[in-house]
């Protein structure tokens, strides 16, 4: 849990996302239950993870298009398996979790429906944030009607209102910029649009701080246990002078 202190010593509870990148890179290899278990036993408390969906329908945890000269869209499950066997698939995520953390779902390549199904039957912490930069795709969950968040990923620097106005279009709940291209004037026009927003990849103390200083509501890291500990130490100050610090 992550509170606010002001001035005055009091204290405020604040939803504040510090999110694992890769399934727990860091902890172990990137999107695999090995790395996803030792997060756990960390207290990581939400994990962002990449998700695929293969040749015969089901989706699974992995980062790029390819292994090795394939292309994963191309293979069945029993295919990737028999070539990397410690690809998880998105269930297994979700069943080795049991409940002990959120997630931050980043859709490569999925439909909408087949997601949908795996959400509904998996016991799943909430918040739940399914992103992606896909504007068609993140629309047609939304349209599922599921519990989760929508988040709606940038990666190269856009017109401020134009970057709101697509989140807002698609459904989104969240804009998550590239932290080099979060500036003031984006955090504050999506916050009076209603909008949180979570910057990536933000791996340096000075980033954190200068992240925070903007008002950001969360961030992705590759160095959680480095970014927890700052924020442990109440270090950390966000736009309204009020020291961010993970209460435990």
């Amino acid at each position: 849990m992550y509170i606010t202190v002001g001035s005055d010593g009091r204290a405020k509870r604040k939803e504040f996302w510090l999110i694992c990148h890769r399934g727990g890179r860091g902890f172990g290899p990137e999107n695999t239950l090995e790395a996803l278990g030792k997060a756990l036993e960390y207290g990581v408390e939400m994990i962002e993870t990449d998700v695929r969906m293969s040749n015969d329908g089901v989706p699974f945890i992995h980062h790029s298009p390819f292994l090795g000269i394939h292309l994963l869209q191309h293979l069945d499950m029993s295919e990737i398996r028999e070539r990397a066997p410690e690809i998880p698939t998105l269930e297994e995520f979700f069943d080795l979790a049991g409940g002990r953390c959120a997630f931050n779902i980043e859709i490569k390549r999925c439909e909408a429906r087949i997601l949908a199904e795996v959400v509904s039957w998996a016991h799943i912490s909430l918040p739940l944030l399914v992103s992606s930069f896909n504007t068609r795709f993140l629309s047609e969950f939304k349209a599922t009607g599921g519990p989760a968040r929508i988040g709606l990923l940038t990666q190269y620097e856009m017109d401020t209102n134009h970057a709101v106005q697509e989140a807002l279009e698609c459904g989104a709940d969240v804009l998550l910029p590239v932290n080099f291209y979060t500036k003031p004037g984006l955090v504050d026009a999506a916050h009076e649009a209603g909008l949180r927003v979570v910057p990536w990849t933000v791996n340096s103390s000075g980033s954190l701080q200068s992240m925070v200083a903007m008002g950001v509501d969360g961030l992705i890291t590759d160095s959680y246990r480095e970014l927890a500990a700052i924020l442990k130490s109440g270090a950390v100050e966000n736009n309204t002078g009020e020291k961010l610090l993970d209460a435990g």
